[in-house]
């Protein structure tokens, strides 16, 4: 007899058939007024989805909350321990695609890449030479949580002959310069890359006093957490140049984007697709699974948070 599980998130509807091998499977988005919640043994979420409390609460047969990707700041873990729930999520499986993805987007920022592109297809490369852009080599970029994405994303940092600083809740082993001072360590970068969690504890943590204490001429990337920034100081921020610009991977309302953010011409948006690969996709899907039939067939616990 198979166990039942629901898929929440239609960001995972191309991976349904993965679960399918081992499981009887339903989809929420599918599913019409009146769910049986109770058949269910496992449920698939993302990192984003609101797995809060209200939600949980319609299980009672629950036994494993399986995030789709790193993240779990969706999920109400308080809630999950006081009811025995296994909470997993599929780590070092999409630590490339999100470092390459971080670097691309500071790269095509720094050396705007979209706007050039546009230059050419307007047809004015004919009427005047592209704007000077801003060269990457020999500047410092700081990170702002040095987990795998952060290490992974450093590597690529240092083959462009960056100088590479970072910062988080705790020193690493590590040859890179750490501060434990946030607001020091922005005064010296020209690019701030943000890999950290989100969740409470990094909410809001890049606000007006940050983009205060930033270099006029510095940009942040952001690949973390839409929370981690205040997006109104950082709209405020770019409107009066307090820093050069913006990339984006993420944001607070995803996938409603703020249309101030929009207007901005020193910013660059990408719609949440750092993991985005068909091969990384693949992977977390079945380190999903895996994750499920490790619990409930295997009797034994990996990749768990709790």
């Amino acid at each position: 007899m198979k166990f039942n599980i629901l898929i929440t998130d239609f960001l995972i509807k191309d991976f349904v058939h993965v679960y399918k091998k081992d499981f009887n499977v339903d989809c929420l988005w599918k599913l019409k007024k009146n769910i049986n919640y109770n058949q269910y043994q496992g449920i698939v979420v993302t990192g984003g989805f609101s797995t809060n409390k209200q939600f949980l609460k319609n299980f009672k047969n629950l036994k494993i909350v399986s995030v789709f990707g790193v993240g779990y700041d969706g999920v109400d873990l308080n809630f999950c321990k006081k009811n025995n729930i296994v909470v997993t999520n599929t780590p070092k499986v999409l630590t490339k695609d999100v470092a390459d993805l971080a670097l691309g987007l500071m790269i095509s920022l720094s050396r705007k890449i979209y706007d050039s592109h546009k230059f050419v297809i307007e047809n004015k490369w004919t009427e005047k030479p592209f704007p000077l852009t801003r060269s990457l080599s020999d500047k410092i970029v700081g990170i702002v949580g040095l987990g795998e994405i952060g290490k992974a994303f450093s590597k690529r940092a240092k083959s462009l002959s960056m100088e590479v600083v970072y910062t988080g809740p705790n020193k690493k082993k590590s040859k890179f310069k750490f501060y434990k001072n946030l607001n020091e360590m922005v005064k010296k970068v020209d690019y701030l890359v943000l890999t950290c969690i989100g969740g409470k504890s990094t909410k809001n943590l890049i606000n007006k006093k940050i983009f205060n204490s930033m270099k006029k001429s510095s940009m942040i990337i952001n690949v973390s957490r839409g929370s981690v920034i205040n997006q109104d100081d950082l709209i405020y921020s770019l409107q009066n140049k307090k820093i050069a610009g913006a990339a984006l991977d993420v944001f607070y309302d995803e996938p409603e984007i703020n249309y101030k953010l929009k207007k901005l011409k020193n910013i660059l948006l990408s719609p949440h697709n750092a993991s985005a690969t068909l091969e990384t996709r693949n992977k977390m899907a079945s380190l999903s699974k895996e994750n499920i039939k490790d619990l409930l067939i295997r009797k034994r616990k990996k990749n768990f948070i709790i």
